[in-house]
Protein backbone atom coordinates (compact mmCIF):
# COMPACT_ATOMS: atom_id res chain seq x y z
CA UNK A 1 0.00 0.00 0.00
CA UNK A 2 1.35 3.52 -1.04
CA UNK A 3 1.85 6.09 1.80
CA UNK A 4 -1.13 7.88 0.33
CA UNK A 5 -3.22 5.18 0.72
CA UNK A 6 -2.26 4.03 4.17
CA UNK A 7 -2.96 7.26 5.73
CA UNK A 8 -6.22 7.96 4.49
CA UNK A 9 -7.24 4.23 5.75
CA UNK A 10 -5.69 5.37 9.46
CA UNK A 11 -7.84 8.46 9.20
CA UNK A 12 -10.83 6.32 8.55
CA UNK A 13 -9.88 3.61 10.98
CA UNK A 14 -9.23 5.63 13.33
CA UNK A 15 -12.47 8.29 13.70
CA UNK A 16 -14.43 4.72 13.08
CA UNK A 17 -13.48 3.00 16.39
CA UNK A 18 -13.89 6.24 18.18
CA UNK A 19 -17.75 6.90 16.92
CA UNK A 20 -19.20 3.94 18.47
CA UNK A 21 -19.63 5.88 21.73
CA UNK A 22 -21.24 8.10 20.27
CA UNK A 23 -24.32 9.41 23.02
CA UNK A 24 -27.15 9.54 20.50
CA UNK A 25 -26.83 6.72 17.41
CA UNK A 26 -26.35 3.48 17.62
CA UNK A 27 -26.18 2.21 14.22
CA UNK A 28 -23.30 3.18 11.54
CA UNK A 29 -25.16 3.70 8.10
CA UNK A 30 -23.01 5.81 5.92
CA UNK A 31 -23.99 7.71 3.14
CA UNK A 32 -22.08 8.26 0.25
CA UNK A 33 -18.78 10.23 0.27
CA UNK A 34 -19.53 13.48 -2.20
CA UNK A 35 -16.75 16.16 -3.11
CA UNK A 36 -17.45 19.03 -2.47
CA UNK A 37 -16.18 23.13 -2.70
CA UNK A 38 -14.04 23.53 0.24
CA UNK A 39 -16.07 26.65 1.66
CA UNK A 40 -18.82 23.97 2.23
CA UNK A 41 -16.58 22.53 5.20
CA UNK A 42 -18.35 22.89 8.66
CA UNK A 43 -15.04 23.08 10.88
CA UNK A 44 -12.20 25.59 9.91
CA UNK A 45 -9.36 23.71 8.43
CA UNK A 46 -8.58 25.16 5.08
CA UNK A 47 -7.53 28.20 6.44
CA UNK A 48 -6.06 26.98 9.75
CA UNK A 49 -3.63 24.48 7.93
CA UNK A 50 -0.09 25.40 7.11
CA UNK A 51 -0.19 23.26 4.05
CA UNK A 52 -2.79 23.80 1.29
CA UNK A 53 -6.17 22.19 1.48
CA UNK A 54 -6.49 20.80 -2.22
CA UNK A 55 -10.27 18.46 -1.31
CA UNK A 56 -12.72 18.08 0.92
CA UNK A 57 -15.73 14.70 0.80
CA UNK A 58 -18.41 14.54 3.20
CA UNK A 59 -21.12 12.02 4.07
CA UNK A 60 -23.48 11.67 6.82
CA UNK A 61 -24.24 9.18 9.63
CA UNK A 62 -27.64 7.75 10.09
CA UNK A 63 -29.68 10.94 8.20
CA UNK A 64 -27.38 13.35 9.49
CA UNK A 65 -27.12 12.59 13.12
CA UNK A 66 -23.25 12.76 12.42
CA UNK A 67 -21.56 14.72 10.13
CA UNK A 68 -18.18 13.63 8.67
CA UNK A 69 -15.62 16.07 6.80
CA UNK A 70 -12.70 14.53 5.35
CA UNK A 71 -9.68 17.36 3.83
CA UNK A 72 -6.99 16.21 1.73
CA UNK A 73 -4.28 18.10 2.37
CA UNK A 74 -0.96 18.84 -0.03
CA UNK A 75 -2.25 16.76 -3.00
CA UNK A 76 -2.49 13.64 -0.82
CA UNK A 77 0.42 13.98 1.71
CA UNK A 78 -2.10 14.39 4.36
CA UNK A 79 -5.68 13.31 5.35
CA UNK A 80 -8.02 15.35 7.82
CA UNK A 81 -11.46 13.86 9.44
CA UNK A 82 -14.09 15.47 11.61
CA UNK A 83 -17.02 13.36 12.94
CA UNK A 84 -19.11 15.75 14.24
CA UNK A 85 -22.60 15.22 16.27
CA UNK A 86 -24.02 18.82 16.11
CA UNK A 87 -27.14 17.90 18.30
CA UNK A 88 -25.92 15.24 20.69
CA UNK A 89 -22.85 14.14 21.97
CA UNK A 90 -19.93 11.16 23.02
CA UNK A 91 -19.91 9.24 25.85
CA UNK A 92 -17.59 9.86 28.49
CA UNK A 93 -15.87 6.45 27.55
CA UNK A 94 -14.90 7.81 24.32
CA UNK A 95 -13.14 10.94 26.42
CA UNK A 96 -10.77 7.87 28.28
CA UNK A 97 -10.50 5.73 25.33
CA UNK A 98 -8.91 9.30 23.45
CA UNK A 99 -7.18 10.18 26.76
CA UNK A 100 -5.40 6.93 27.04
CA UNK A 101 -1.89 7.45 25.72
CA UNK A 102 -1.28 3.69 25.34
CA UNK A 103 -4.10 3.31 23.08
CA UNK A 104 -3.34 5.80 21.35
CA UNK A 105 0.30 4.28 20.67
CA UNK A 106 -0.93 0.59 19.64
CA UNK A 107 -3.45 2.22 17.13
CA UNK A 108 -0.48 2.27 14.48
CA UNK A 109 1.12 -0.66 15.65
CA UNK A 110 0.17 -2.54 12.33
CA UNK A 111 0.39 0.13 9.86
CA UNK A 112 4.46 0.35 10.13
CA UNK A 113 3.90 3.46 11.71
CA UNK A 114 6.64 4.53 14.61
CA UNK A 115 5.68 7.02 17.16
CA UNK A 116 8.12 8.85 18.69
CA UNK A 117 7.40 11.82 20.74
CA UNK A 118 3.50 12.23 21.97
CA UNK A 119 2.13 15.77 22.62
CA UNK A 120 -1.21 15.90 24.95
CA UNK A 121 -4.13 17.56 23.71
CA UNK A 122 -5.96 19.59 26.76
CA UNK A 123 -7.83 21.99 25.09
CA UNK A 124 -7.91 24.55 22.21
CA UNK A 125 -9.63 27.42 21.50
CA UNK A 126 -13.70 26.44 21.42
CA UNK A 127 -12.47 24.68 24.90
CA UNK A 128 -12.65 21.64 25.74
CA UNK A 129 -10.32 19.27 24.05
CA UNK A 130 -9.18 15.51 24.68
CA UNK A 131 -6.24 13.35 22.71
CA UNK A 132 -2.50 13.12 21.40
CA UNK A 133 -0.43 14.55 18.72
CA UNK A 134 2.99 13.01 17.84
CA UNK A 135 5.60 12.69 15.78
CA UNK A 136 6.52 9.74 13.83
CA UNK A 137 7.84 7.86 10.97
CA UNK A 138 6.36 5.49 8.53
CA UNK A 139 8.26 2.97 6.68
CA UNK A 140 10.77 3.80 9.12
CA UNK A 141 12.04 6.64 7.35
CA UNK A 142 9.74 9.17 6.17
CA UNK A 143 8.87 12.14 8.57
CA UNK A 144 4.95 12.40 9.73
CA UNK A 145 2.83 13.98 12.28
CA UNK A 146 -0.38 12.25 13.60
CA UNK A 147 -3.23 13.28 15.94
CA UNK A 148 -6.40 11.89 17.29
CA UNK A 149 -8.71 13.80 19.38
CA UNK A 150 -11.75 15.22 20.47
CA UNK A 151 -13.25 18.01 21.13
CA UNK A 152 -16.79 20.28 22.41
CA UNK A 153 -17.06 22.24 18.99
CA UNK A 154 -20.69 23.45 20.37
CA UNK A 155 -20.48 26.27 22.65
CA UNK A 156 -23.19 25.60 25.84
CA UNK A 157 -25.89 23.19 26.34
CA UNK A 158 -27.47 21.65 23.64
CA UNK A 159 -31.13 20.62 23.24
CA UNK A 160 -31.55 18.01 25.76
CA UNK A 161 -31.31 17.57 29.23
CA UNK A 162 -29.20 15.18 29.78
CA UNK A 163 -26.25 16.70 27.92
CA UNK A 164 -23.06 16.93 30.67
CA UNK A 165 -20.75 18.53 28.34
CA UNK A 166 -18.91 15.40 26.86
CA UNK A 167 -16.66 16.15 23.26
CA UNK A 168 -19.09 16.21 20.36
CA UNK A 169 -16.32 15.99 17.56
CA UNK A 170 -13.65 13.38 16.71
CA UNK A 171 -10.58 15.19 14.95
CA UNK A 172 -8.24 12.50 13.06
CA UNK A 173 -4.81 14.51 11.13
CA UNK A 174 -2.35 12.77 9.40
CA UNK A 175 0.44 14.78 7.43
CA UNK A 176 3.07 13.14 5.83
CA UNK A 177 4.65 16.03 3.38
CA UNK A 178 7.51 17.74 2.42
CA UNK A 179 6.50 21.51 3.17
CA UNK A 180 6.10 21.99 7.43
CA UNK A 181 2.65 21.26 8.97
CA UNK A 182 2.08 22.98 12.14
CA UNK A 183 0.14 20.35 13.84
CA UNK A 184 0.12 22.04 17.20
CA UNK A 185 -1.64 25.43 15.56
CA UNK A 186 -3.88 22.90 13.98
CA UNK A 187 -5.38 21.19 17.56
CA UNK A 188 -5.75 24.30 19.17
CA UNK A 189 -6.94 26.81 16.05
CA UNK A 190 -9.90 24.03 14.65
CA UNK A 191 -13.52 24.93 15.46
CA UNK A 192 -16.64 24.77 14.00
CA UNK A 193 -18.17 27.35 11.46
CA UNK A 194 -20.86 29.35 12.49
CA UNK A 195 -21.53 31.67 9.04
CA UNK A 196 -21.08 29.47 6.66
CA UNK A 197 -21.70 32.04 3.83
CA UNK A 198 -19.39 34.33 5.38
CA UNK A 199 -16.76 31.42 5.48
CA UNK A 200 -17.32 30.34 1.74
CA UNK A 201 -16.58 34.06 0.89
CA UNK A 202 -13.30 33.70 2.89
CA UNK A 203 -11.97 30.61 1.35
CA UNK A 204 -13.11 31.34 -2.48
CA UNK A 205 -10.09 33.96 -1.82
CA UNK A 206 -7.65 31.55 -1.50
CA UNK A 207 -5.62 30.62 -4.23
CA UNK A 208 -6.17 27.17 -5.74
CA UNK A 209 -3.59 24.59 -5.51
CA UNK A 210 -3.38 22.68 -8.89
CA UNK A 211 -2.28 18.66 -8.02
CA UNK A 212 -1.08 15.77 -10.96
CA UNK A 213 -3.14 13.30 -12.75
CA UNK A 214 -2.14 11.25 -10.18
CA UNK A 215 -2.83 12.89 -6.71
CA UNK A 216 0.97 14.31 -5.62
CA UNK A 217 1.76 17.75 -5.61
CA UNK A 218 3.07 19.12 -9.03
CA UNK A 219 7.19 19.64 -8.54
CA UNK A 220 7.45 17.51 -5.40
CA UNK A 221 10.46 15.92 -4.90
CA UNK A 222 11.73 15.30 -8.61
CA UNK A 223 13.96 12.00 -9.46
CA UNK A 224 16.31 13.72 -11.64
CA UNK A 225 18.40 16.80 -10.91
CA UNK A 226 18.63 17.76 -14.79
CA UNK A 227 16.07 20.95 -14.06
CA UNK A 228 17.31 24.75 -14.48
CA UNK A 229 15.73 25.31 -10.40
CA UNK A 230 18.13 22.39 -9.40
CA UNK A 231 21.04 23.42 -12.03
CA UNK A 232 20.82 27.29 -11.01
CA UNK A 233 20.15 27.11 -7.25
CA UNK A 234 21.85 26.25 -4.48
CA UNK A 235 19.99 24.41 -2.14
CA UNK A 236 20.77 24.28 2.05
CA UNK A 237 19.51 26.70 4.67
CA UNK A 238 20.74 30.05 5.29
CA UNK A 239 20.36 33.58 7.13
CA UNK A 240 19.15 35.67 4.51
CA UNK A 241 16.87 39.32 3.93
CA UNK A 242 13.75 39.48 1.62
CA UNK A 243 12.05 42.77 0.73
CA UNK A 244 8.08 42.27 1.74
CA UNK A 245 5.21 44.13 1.42
CA UNK A 246 1.59 42.81 3.39
CA UNK A 247 -0.84 44.55 2.51
CA UNK A 248 -1.06 47.92 4.42
CA UNK A 249 0.49 46.94 7.79
CA UNK A 250 3.98 45.90 6.92
CA UNK A 251 6.70 47.17 4.66
CA UNK A 252 10.41 45.92 4.89
CA UNK A 253 12.65 45.96 1.97
CA UNK A 254 15.79 44.56 3.86
CA UNK A 255 13.35 41.87 6.28
CA UNK A 256 15.78 39.54 8.05
CA UNK A 257 14.90 35.49 7.62
CA UNK A 258 15.24 32.25 7.89
CA UNK A 259 15.78 30.52 4.61
CA UNK A 260 15.40 26.90 3.66
CA UNK A 261 15.36 26.12 -0.17
CA UNK A 262 14.92 22.68 -1.22
CA UNK A 263 14.78 20.84 -4.55
CA UNK A 264 11.15 21.02 -4.79
CA UNK A 265 10.79 24.59 -3.20
CA UNK A 266 11.36 25.99 -0.10
CA UNK A 267 10.54 27.92 2.52
CA UNK A 268 11.25 31.30 4.98
CA UNK A 269 10.36 31.99 8.35
CA UNK A 270 10.18 35.98 9.34
CA UNK A 271 8.54 38.24 11.99
CA UNK A 272 5.63 39.47 9.92
CA UNK A 273 2.65 42.19 10.63
CA UNK A 274 2.17 43.68 14.28
CA UNK A 275 5.92 41.33 15.34
CA UNK A 276 3.66 37.84 14.73
CA UNK A 277 5.78 35.27 13.60
CA UNK A 278 5.09 33.91 9.88
CA UNK A 279 6.49 31.34 7.82
CA UNK A 280 5.86 31.08 3.78
CA UNK A 281 6.53 27.83 1.50
CA UNK A 282 6.52 27.70 -1.66
CA UNK A 283 7.01 24.99 -3.98
CA UNK A 284 8.17 24.98 -7.85
CA UNK A 285 5.26 24.24 -10.26
CA UNK A 286 7.45 24.87 -13.79
CA UNK A 287 11.07 23.98 -13.45
CA UNK A 288 12.45 25.45 -16.68
CA UNK A 289 13.68 28.62 -17.27
CA UNK A 290 11.91 30.86 -16.20
CA UNK A 291 11.09 29.17 -13.20
CA UNK A 292 7.43 29.24 -11.46
CA UNK A 293 5.61 28.20 -8.68
CA UNK A 294 3.03 28.65 -6.04
CA UNK A 295 3.25 29.92 -2.35
CA UNK A 296 1.29 30.76 0.64
CA UNK A 297 1.86 31.61 4.35
CA UNK A 298 0.64 31.51 7.34
CA UNK A 299 1.19 33.54 10.38
CA UNK A 300 0.73 32.69 14.52
CA UNK A 301 -2.35 35.17 14.75
CA UNK A 302 -4.06 33.94 12.13
CA UNK A 303 -3.23 36.03 8.92
CA UNK A 304 -2.63 34.14 5.30
CA UNK A 305 -1.85 34.93 2.48
CA UNK A 306 -1.23 33.03 -0.91
CA UNK A 307 -0.51 33.47 -4.63
CA UNK A 308 2.41 32.97 -6.89
CA UNK A 309 5.69 33.55 -8.07
CA UNK A 310 8.41 33.63 -10.99
CA UNK A 311 12.12 33.53 -11.32
CA UNK A 312 13.53 36.42 -13.43
CA UNK A 313 16.66 36.30 -15.33
CA UNK A 314 18.69 37.83 -12.59
CA UNK A 315 17.67 34.78 -9.68
CA UNK A 316 15.56 37.08 -7.86
CA UNK A 317 12.59 35.01 -6.93
CA UNK A 318 9.66 37.61 -7.15
CA UNK A 319 6.29 36.77 -5.06
CA UNK A 320 2.94 38.29 -5.73
CA UNK A 321 -0.53 37.28 -4.19
CA UNK A 322 -3.22 38.74 -1.64
CA UNK A 323 -3.80 38.10 2.26
CA UNK A 324 -7.57 37.33 3.69
CA UNK A 325 -8.54 41.04 3.24
CA UNK A 326 -8.06 40.84 -0.85
CA UNK A 327 -4.68 43.28 -0.01
CA UNK A 328 -1.93 43.15 -2.34
CA UNK A 329 1.29 40.46 -0.28
CA UNK A 330 4.48 40.53 -2.13
CA UNK A 331 8.05 39.68 -1.53
CA UNK A 332 11.66 38.96 -3.31
CA UNK A 333 14.51 37.22 -2.66
CA UNK A 334 17.62 36.52 -4.50
CA UNK A 335 18.12 32.96 -4.74
CA UNK A 336 21.90 31.41 -4.13
CA UNK A 337 23.77 29.90 -7.47
CA UNK A 338 25.41 26.76 -6.53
Amino acid sequence: MNSKKKIQCLAIIAVSAVLVGCQTTRENNFSEWQEKPLGKSRFNVPTISSVPVTKLEQNERNNGQVQNDRWELACGQGVVTTAYTFDGWFKTQSEVHLADEQEFRSAFDSAEITIQQTYPITSNANGKAVGYYADALLNGRTECSFARFGVRATKGRKIYDNDQGTIDTVVTAYYCGQSDFNMARFTQQIAVIDDRQAYAARVKGITPTNCGSEGNHQGASPQTAETDWLANTKLGAYSGTVAMVWGNSFKDSDLDADISIKDYGGTLKFTGPESDQCSVQFRVTKYATPEAGTWFANCNKGDFASGDFRVDSTRHLIAKGENDDKSLVEFSLLLPRP
